[in-house]
């Protein structure tokens, strides 16, 4: 998905989900040839804003491969949970994301009491 639509995509899901507050991280990963990159994403929302030709991305939420179309279409590519990157070539590729870590209360990055005053953290 472009980027501008995937910030608007982001803000509707939070919202979704129960969250008011979250952040926005731009991600690139460069995946060596025949290479994997695995990570866990729990309480967040991966976008794909771009994907090279051959790779596969898998998580709890699906699974998108790019063989078919050159570039990104106006559709939500959103994983979560547990992802797994795979490049299909060999020749290292691209990917691009947006990750949308979804802020609660009590993560430590909010405005806290103290007693005295209020503290940012």
């Amino acid at each position: 998905m472009k980027e501008d639509f995937a910030l608007q995509y982001a803000d509707r899901r939070a919202k979704e989900r129960g969250y008011d507050q979250y952040r926005i991280v731009y991600r690139e990963f460069i995946i060596p040839p025949n290479g994997a990159l695995k990570f866990q994403a729990y309480n967040e929302l991966w976008l794909v804003t771009y994907i090279g030709w051959g790779l596969i991305v898998k998580s709890s939420y699906g699974k998108y491969t790019n063989w078919y179309t050159q570039g990104i279409t106006e559709n939500s590519h959103e994983h979560g949970d547990r992802i797994e990157i795979i490049n299909t070539r060999k020749y290292q590729r691209t990917i691009r994301f947006i990750q949308v870590i979804l802020k609660t209360k009590d993560d430590g990055s909010t405005t806290t009491k103290t007693g005295i005053g209020e503290t940012n953290r």
